[in-house]
């Protein structure tokens, strides 16, 4: 296989992330081979975050990871204190053993791409 693509609308369609908080959606897209000769694992994910009154830290990060804002108004704050409001076509990186805050006043929705093999567990829609 050469190359993969999902249709902007599939961004209507993300996974509720389970388990996790009631207000985050998260699904992972493309995703690298598996196979333990595969040092460099790639994966693609389409994230959705609702706004709610609190905002629990991600996990630690155990893996390097880098997106860009598709829609809405993402909120970032990391455990130093530092803090962005970004907007549509904005784009960040979380370095390998952050602990990230995401937050909206509404919702956001990106695109994110990590390090690490995903959990593709369905084909492809090609909506």
């Amino acid at each position: 296989m050469v190359f993969e693509f999902i249709s902007e609308s599939r961004f209507h369609h993300i996974d509720k992330l389970e388990p996790g908080p009631p207000n985050v959606y998260f699904m992972d897209v493309f995703t690298s081979e598996k196979s333990n000769s595969n040092k460099d694992p790639l994966t693609g994910s389409m994230f959705l975050l609702e706004h709610s009154e609190t905002n629990d830290p991600a996990p630690k990060y155990d893996y390097d990871e880098t997106g860009v804002v598709v829609k809405g108004e993402l909120h970032i704050a990391d455990e130093t204190g530092n803090k962005q409001v970004l907007v549509p076509g904005d784009t960040f990186f979380i370095h390998r053993g952050s602990l990230i805050t995401f937050s909206t006043p509404k919702f956001a929705v990106a695109y994110k791409t990590a390090a690490r093999v995903g959990h593709v567990s369905q084909p492809k829609a090609k909506i």
